[in-house]
């Protein structure tokens, strides 16, 4: 009977999640193809975000992929295996060519955040991009981040040398003729995250901070997400063991035999 795993009768459970709720914006526009942080600029960027979805487990993690435009690859979910399965697509052919624009990226992590109910202390945005921003930050967005209570985290991908872009089969060239030269701009990236009271770091050959913004982001307190109470029925084979054990005791006590010798 107790194998049989019986269930009779009905009690409340209350289920509760707790944790983060983290928006990754990750920058596709093509000067994240410049290869000074190897492979890629985008492939290390892909990793890297690997071991944010790989690590924070118990939290909700969303993905904003953005150039001029921002487009959602993925809401705000529990399920890291989906994520898992949408990073390797990441790449700069997924929004029309065109430079970067750190705008439309935060002000559609920002509207997403603020409709959830849960404590603001639990939210973060973790923004990746070169720097290189060609688009105007409204100072009143980052205002708002930070009265909402947003955690603001960016981190600079790329380095100070810089390297050329590839167009076709010969190197890009600007208007006038001349090479172009992708470098990593951190002024942009450092001064957001100053205003809103995060962090700025870096990934590259040189420096590998990313370590440092995981226990940055693990420092945050992850408050209640959801809760629900759900009726389950009660397994009750505990019951019939107790029985069968008690009743094989008695059957060892009354049919084992001594022997005299």
């Amino acid at each position: 009977m107790a194998l049989m795993d019986p269930t009779f009768g009905e009690i409340n459970s209350t289920i509760r999640a707790e944790g983060r709720d983290l928006f990754l914006l990750v920058d596709i526009s093509k000067s994240m193809d410049a290869t000074d942080v190897q492979p890629s600029r985008i492939e290390k960027t892909k990793f890297e975000i690997s071991r944010i979805v790989n690590h924070f487990t118990n939290d909700r993690i969303g993905v904003i992929v953005f150039s001029e435009d921002a487009f959602m690859l993925s809401p705000l979910t529990f399920d890291h295996n989906a994520i898992a399965l949408f990073i390797p697509r990441i790449s700069t052919e997924l929004l029309p060519a065109g430079g970067t624009n750190f705008g439309p990226a935060l002000e559609l992590a920002l509207e997403k955040l603020t409709k959830i109910k849960t404590g603001n202390k639990s939210k973060v945005i973790v923004l990746m991009s070169d720097g290189e921003n060609f688009g105007n930050v409204d100072y009143g967005l980052i205002n708002k981040l930070r009265k909402n209570g947003i955690n603001l985290f960016t981190v600079g991908i790329g380095t100070s040398a810089g390297t050329t872009l590839k167009e076709g089969k010969s190197l890009k060239k600007d208007e006038d003729g001349n090479i172009v030269v992708t470098k990593l701009e951190p002024e942009l990236m450092r001064k957001m995250a100053a205003e809103t009271r995060g962090g700025y770091y870096e990934v590259h050959s040189v420096s590998e901070s990313f370590v440092d913004l995981i226990k940055q982001i693990e420092n945050i307190s992850a408050n209640l997400i959801d809760q629900r109470t759900v009726t389950v029925t009660a397994n009750k084979y505990f019951y019939f063991l107790v029985i069968a054990l008690f009743l094989l005791g008695i059957d060892v006590f009354f049919t084992v035999r001594t022997f005299q010798l």
